[in-house]
């Protein structure tokens, strides 16, 4: 099945560029030669043509045959060639300061265009991806999950074959894929230590995104650096999961567990969804750095809007996002066996969130 979607991807693109040298009205190849001109079997062809009549390029006569409509017009618009960054169609702050970082920098690329496509997020890997139609010269891809199947791996091998492609923010494991991220590991020893040198030595780790790559190394970096300091640390696990809204289940978690009582000092998030914590917080009278220390891992344009402000280990988005338009820029000078993966070194930020639990009020 997953052969035959493929296929029929394929198949859609190359019609499309046989499409656009028709004119409205003339009449389009038949099933026979389109089958035996791209050797492809009578169901992909049923497919891919029920794709252009659904979009309404073409339409069926009966008795005459397959006919080109008007619309074939704005297939011969001239679109200029674009970055497409595909994301999984999720809430996410990351992805609202992703798409305003590549606002401020798109005259910098011109005539190249940049566009951002959301795809749902079920997909592991977007099944397809509008290449032909907006005239894609390289992709920047968020996969909505770092573990591959290998059907999943197949497609992005494709997309990697026809088009550049950087994976953003995923580890790419044994691949051959070029991939932009964060050295995770130590962003969680950062945190971790951030906490120690303020004198906390029990503290908790809120797991407040569905498990990862990226999540489970910041939260190995955290669980690392604690056990080598001596620290009492314990896992808060919010159980979300693709699809969920992080910052409603991450809130009903951890107002439980304020509810029950806390017994650490220090609290470290590893996801921009920590303010569901946050909140429940200022819900429950706890005073934030007063009673409770927090720190987190996430942009640091983030970290400033909490109230209050943050004390953050900054993931530098905005550097992440211009790597990768230079790669796509000049793909030539980046080969996967030369550039696997790009680690940006995250820095911390204090904004005040992070105190000495022995400092007394004045």
């Amino acid at each position: 099945m997953e052969q035959a979607i493929l296929k029929t991807d394929i198949l859609y693109d190359q019609l499309r560029r046989e499409l656009s040298k028709y004119a409205p009205g003339d009449k389009f190849i038949t099933s026979r030669e389109i089958m035996k001109r791209f050797n492809v079997s009578q169901l992909i062809v049923d497919r891919t043509v029920v794709k252009f009549r659904t979009a309404g390029l073409l339409r069926v006569v009966p008795g005459r045959g397959t006919f080109v409509t008007e619309e074939v017009g704005r297939l011969n618009t001239e679109i200029p060639s674009t970055f497409l960054f595909a994301v999984p169609r999720w809430n996410s702050s990351d992805l609202t300061l992703m798409e305003r970082h590549l606002a401020a920098v798109r005259e910098k690329y011109l005539p190249t265009r940049i566009l951002v496509h959301s795809y749902d997020y079920s997909e592991r890997v977007p099944a397809r991806l509008p290449l032909e139609e907006e005239n894609v010269a390289g992709v920047a891809m968020l996969t909505s999950a770092d573990s591959w199947d290998s059907a999943a791996l197949r497609k992005l091998e494709e997309y990697a074959s026809r088009v550049p492609l950087v994976i953003m923010n995923r580890h790419r494991g044994d691949t051959r894929l070029l991939s932009v991220g964060v050295n995770d590991t130590f962003a969680g020893n950062l945190a971790a230590d951030h906490l120690f040198q303020y004198g906390h030595r029990s503290i908790a780790v809120l797991v407040s995104e569905p498990p990862n790559g990226v999540i489970r190394e910041r939260l190995n970096g955290v669980l690392t650096y604690a056990e080598l300091h001596g620290m009492k640390c314990k896992v808060l696990d919010c159980g979300v999961r693709s699809g969920d809204y992080a910052p409603d289940k991450t809130y009903r978690h951890f107002a439980g567990v304020l509810k029950r009582g806390i017994d650490f000092t220090g609290l470290i998030g590893i996801a921009d969804s920590l303010s569901g914590a946050v909140n429940a917080c200022h819900n429950a009278g706890i005073r934030i750095p007063e009673e409770l220390s927090v720190v987190n891992i996430e942009p640091g344009q983030s970290a400033e809007i909490h109230h209050p402000p943050l004390d953050c280990v900054d993931v530098n988005l905005e550097g992440q996002i211009d790597a990768i338009l230079e790669i796509l820029s000049r793909p030539d000078r980046y080969a996967p066996d030369n550039n696997p993966f790009e680690y940006f070194k995250p820095a911390m930020v204090v904004n005040g969130s992070v105190r000495n639990p022995a400092q007394s009020d004045v």
